[in-house]
């Protein structure tokens, strides 16, 4: 029951933080490759609620990264931070930078509270940073079978190639991360 407790805090922060919070700009792919420190295929193997002073602070995540493409190497554990809705055992296009720059305007006292509970990596441009993966990431020479589920309010390069995957438009992940990595 306190798990269950916790997780609705959680929630109803993030919910509070998000309505707060003035509509997010777009960014492009280009951008918010170079603004992070760690880009990577990851899949998430651990995840807690955490807390401070008795107030929310999130989540957060252990992962192991699967490919590397910035910053990264195969079979890493990597920890990040305090995004509360990532599912265990699933994999993500993940983007991490540091916490500067970060400002929640429903709690702007966000940082200084909960950082000791927090690792030192987040993901880039509030949220947008983690784009799910579908397809077999256990097998990274299958890489040209997955794809990416597209977050809103990244804009991707025109002619990336796409695919309908359960009625749902999706991004081929190796042409995603050629594109990355020619546009830098």
């Amino acid at each position: 029951m306190k798990r269950r407790n916790a997780i609705t805090a959680v929630a109803t922060f993030v919910a509070g933080v998000r309505a707060n919070a003035s509509i997010p700009f777009p960014i492009p792919l280009k951008e918010l490759y170079g603004a992070s420190k760690t880009v990577a295929v990851v899949e998430i193997v651990e995840g807690r609620v955490v807390s401070a002073g008795g107030e929310p602070c999130g989540a957060r995540y252990t992962c192991r990264v699967v490919e590397g493409i910035k910053g990264a190497k195969p079979s890493v554990l990597i920890e990040f931070e305090f995004l509360p809705s990532l599912k265990l055992g699933t994999s993500y296009l993940l983007f991490l930078g540091g916490y500067e720059g970060v400002y929640i305007p429903g709690a702007p006292d966000f940082l200084s509270r909960c950082k000791s509970v927090l690792p030192q990596a987040t993901t880039t441009a509030h949220w947008r940073g983690a784009m799910e993966i579908v397809g077999d990431t256990s097998t990274p020479k299958q890489r040209d079978a997955w794809t990416v589920r597209p977050v809103k309010h990244v804009t991707f390069p025109l002619g990336t190639r796409t695919t309908i995957v359960d009625g749902e438009k999706q991004l081929w992940f190796a042409d995603l991360a050629q594109r990355m990595v020619d546009e830098k």
